[in-house]
């Protein structure tokens, strides 16, 4: 491990900090930090009777263009739990309103090089009732249903249009497979 030799903030917003790290041997970085939450959470929902996958397309601002992506959720609503955060971003952004099973999958970085914020995945089990999305004013979310036995072919269309993937998507996918085959 390099060691910090200075640290300097080369600006800050509201809920962001960008700054400027000098490691020995010379080495610089740059990186961001969220400075008011403590990271994020995303959830693969599967609803198991469809043999399918429930992902989100919703338009990101930085990118200019709609992405495909999981439901998630930065961790800023301290007096709740990360499964009533789930609960309610899941009924919030899809019609479905109840869960079956949750399953931790995995802790990754957003970006291990550029920040310092993590995101927990987790493996969603639905149960099939649906309500109406209950998206807030400015929210523009579309709700997919992938077959798993059609997701590469989703993916491989999604790329030759150019839509923009979400990583976690792909990483959360193909981390639960193993238990998709044993239920196929």
């Amino acid at each position: 491990m390099l060691k910090e030799i200075n640290r300097e903030t080369i600006t800050s917003w509201k809920h962001l900090e960008l700054v400027r790290i000098n490691l020995e041997w010379g080495r610089i970085y740059e990186a961001c930090s969220r400075v008011w939450n403590k990271n994020a959470v995303a959830w693969l929902l599967r609803h198991t009777e469809n043999n399918s996958y429930i992902l989100i397309e919703q338009y990101r601002y930085p990118v200019k263009q709609k992405v495909l992506e999981l439901v998630a959720w930065l961790v800023d609503k301290e007096w709740l739990s990360e499964q009533e955060i789930m609960q309610e971003e899941v009924v919030e952004e899809t019609w479905y309103k109840k869960i079956k099973s949750i399953d931790y999958l995995w802790k990754t970085s957003w970006s291990a090089w550029k920040s310092s914020e993590t995101t927990t995945l987790f493996d969603i089990e639905i149960i099939w009732e649906k309500d109406k999305q209950n998206l807030w004013e400015m929210e523009d979310i579309k709700v997919i249903e992938i077959p798993y036995n059609d997701f590469d072919s989703f993916i491989n269309s999604q790329i030759k249009s150019w839509i923009i993937i979400d990583p976690k998507v792909c990483m959360a996918v193909y981390m639960t497979m193993w238990k998709i085959k044993k239920l196929l």
